[in-house]
């Protein structure tokens, strides 16, 4: 079961660790309702950090249920997801998914990520600070 554990190594903490991520994402996946922007570490495991904004989930309940759910389903992926920093951003529309589709899209995003990193895994290598 310990893939399914949410350890506090697994959590971006800081505000330093989100705006690192914030300042130069990697890599990015996105639907209407989320944005996932990711950018490699050198932790070796995966960490996630949620921004679930009040602008669009007004009730603390729907803010509560998105964060689970995302929580949930970085834990089922997050062995996939090798060592990135990955901060979920929550959009208008994300509360009116029900439970089914809203986990549903964001293992689709996870997935879309896995691949997306692998394919840039050369590629980011080789970028130039300018």
């Amino acid at each position: 079961m310990s893939d399914t554990n949410f350890p506090r190594q697994a959590r971006l903490l800081t505000a330093g660790d989100f705006s690192r991520v914030f300042e130069r994402a990697d890599t990015k996946a996105q639907t209407s309702q989320f944005l996932i922007l990711a950018r490699r570490n050198d932790l070796g495991v995966a960490r996630m950090g949620l921004v679930v904004a009040k602008k669009h989930a007004k009730r603390a309940v729907d803010r509560n249920q998105i964060k689970r759910i995302v929580r949930e389903s970085f834990r089922h992926h997050q062995s996939k997801l090798e060592n990135f920093d990955c901060v979920v951003l929550s959009r208008s529309g994300a509360k009116d998914l029900d439970k089914i589709k809203l986990r549903h899209m964001v293992d689709q995003l996870w997935t879309k990520l896995g691949q997306k990193s692998n394919g840039n895994r050369s590629g980011s290598k080789q970028r130039k600070k300018v």
